[in-house]
């Protein structure tokens, strides 16, 4: 009984590592942004270079975990994830940034995997749902130290600090892990599909690619135009081969199984939400309100928070109600909070995202554990790590498209915003009152009459009324206030966008099966 739980302490140690890091790096992207040399199209590659490396490789490392050993890739990941979150501390411009996440994104994707498989293994298919829920609690809780524990490191330190703490705990997680996990049994027969991997790779990257800089570039240049030819040629080319091949990265007969299909578009659809959430809080945190990192972290400590409690209990509640009802509550609650995020502005109190974001990681609770739970437990056991890594692909994914939607979303909606509120400014149209009622509150006080600023609001777009430097001071004042107002506009648009797409999966969850029995009720169980 003791020796069970020590391996899932171990493994969890693990998990609460790379989730704290992932967690750190958003809160800590403006600063990133600034030290780097980055722009915000840009920015974007410092999320994706850790998430695409690893969502990619989750199904290959899965298939690793069964040629070799679940035990052998999990240290071996964690031994690469140290080494690379190393290496980010020391980076000097934005390239080598950008590399060594990639490398820290392949560490990771070689611990998720093969982490749910040793889990499975250690746990029969009647404590599987808890255990899963305590693992799954561990990573939020990883989640909900980082904001806070980052935030205050950058004010405290540096950002580099961040990359640079985890590397005593990361040396001692890997000498538990050797120490406490057994010998994990291996499949010699197992082959791996590196040319499925590498189409996968290659198809998502330019698919990323071509969101992220459609509209920098132009969406019906050449360039984008081509990089969306080569993601659908490459995705044709990698369903031609996993259909061909004898031992296929992803299996397609598993997806014969309605719940395990459907468990997978619904952790496609909730880390989309999560993911894209989680990268523009910050900027919205920090840029329109002004708050320091410490206290953007604290902001968002009641989504991770929220999400550590719930995590366990969502998992109890699939044990016992089957995944169909948490998840379908949960994904509901996602977009409830989502949906309220529609409101949001500078004038929003602390309390407003407490409600909101304790909402949101309440809903992500519940969703996560059950919807393991149901992808892991549909799956005989032989094809746990495969189906691991295709249930944890679909949800990296969704949190790449997230990142990237999320970005380009904001982007178009601030151009559009901009010019709707220029051209409210327009004389000719109907901004003279609040024009006026600007200058009177600027220099109203300081001589001007109301003939005088009648003058200067009919007038202002060409300076008649107004001395040369009150003139500059009201452009500028003027173009930050449509800038800051475009902004908020924007961030209401995206998070109002992902709550209806969150509603749909809401739909999709009620197509999950009442109750999942595992097809192999007996699992190894360490005493």
């Amino acid at each position: 009984m003791f020796k069970k739980y020590a391996i899932l302490c171990a493994v969890c140690l693990g998990t609460v590592l790379s989730a704290y890091v992932s967690s750190c790096v958003n809160i800590a992207l403006p600063n990133i942004m600034a030290a780097l040399n980055f722009n915000m199209d840009s920015i974007v590659w410092v999320s994706l270079g850790y998430m695409l490396p690893y969502g990619s490789t989750l199904p290959l490392t899965g298939k690793l975990g069964d040629q070799f050993g679940a035990k052998n890739v999990y240290v071996l990941g964690l031994i690469l994830f140290t080494v690379s979150s190393l290496l980010c501390g020391i980076a000097t411009n934005s390239t080598a940034m950008i590399v060594f996440r990639i490398l820290q994104g392949i560490g990771a994707g070689m611990l998720l995997p093969n982490a749910m498989t040793i889990v499975a293994e250690t746990f029969a298919a009647n404590e599987r749902g808890q255990a899963l829920g305590v693992w799954s609690a561990m990573a939020a809780a990883g989640s909900a130290m980082g904001p806070t524990v980052g935030g205050y490191i950058i004010e405290s330190f540096d950002w580099r600090w961040i990359f640079f703490s985890v590397g005593p705990f990361c040396i001692l997680s890997i000498i538990f892990a050797l120490a406490v996990i057994p010998k994990s049994s291996r499949n010699s027969a197992a082959t791996v599909d590196f040319l499925g991997a590498a189409l996968l790779i290659a198809s998502i990257s330019s698919l990323l690619v071509a969101l992220n800089q459609g509209q920098k570039e132009g969406w019906d240049s050449l360039y984008i135009l081509s990089l969306f030819y080569l993601a659908f040629a490459a995705f044709v080319l990698f369903m031609a081969v996993e259909f061909k091949v004898e031992k296929p990265m992803i299996d397609m007969r598993l997806f014969a199984n309605p719940t395990f299909t459907v468990a997978n578009l619904i952790g496609f659809i909730s880390f989309v939400a999560f993911y894209g959430g989680n990268f523009l809080l910050p900027f919205f945190l920090k840029s329109i309100l002004g708050y320091s990192s410490t206290t953007s972290g604290l902001m968002l400590l009641p989504l991770t928070a929220a999400m550590v409690v719930f995590s366990p209990l969502g998992g109890r509640l699939a044990d016992r109600f089957g995944s169909r009802l948490p998840a379908f509550t949960g994904i509901m609650m996602i977009a409830g909070a989502l949906y309220s995020l529609d409101t949001i502005s500078a004038e929003y109190s602390s309390r407003d995202f407490f409600v909101r974001l304790s909402l949101f990681g309440m809903g992500l609770g519940l969703t996560m554990s059950p919807l393991t739970n149901c992808a892991v437990s549909s799956l005989p056991k032989d094809k746990i790590g495969v189906g691991s890594g295709i249930f944890n692909l679909a949800k990296i994914i969704g949190g790449s498209m997230g990142v990237v939607l999320a970005e380009t979303l904001l982007t178009r909606r601030e151009i559009y915003h901009t010019a709707v509120l220029k051209e409210y400014l327009n004389p000719a149209t109907h901004s003279s009152p609040d024009i006026y009622r600007l200058l009177q509150e600027l220099w109203g006080n300081q001589g001007m009459d109301s003939s005088m600023l009648l003058t200067a609001t009919h007038g202002w777009l060409t300076g008649q009324g107004l001395l040369p430097q009150q003139y500059v001071m009201l452009k500028a004042l003027l173009g930050q206030m449509v800038a800051r107002q475009a902004a908020i506009l924007s961030f209401q648009d995206v998070f109002f966008t992902v709550a209806i797409v969150c509603f749909a999966g809401g739909l999709l969850a009620l197509l999950i099966r009442r109750k999942t029995a595992a097809p192999d009720p007996v699992v190894r169980e360490s005493n």
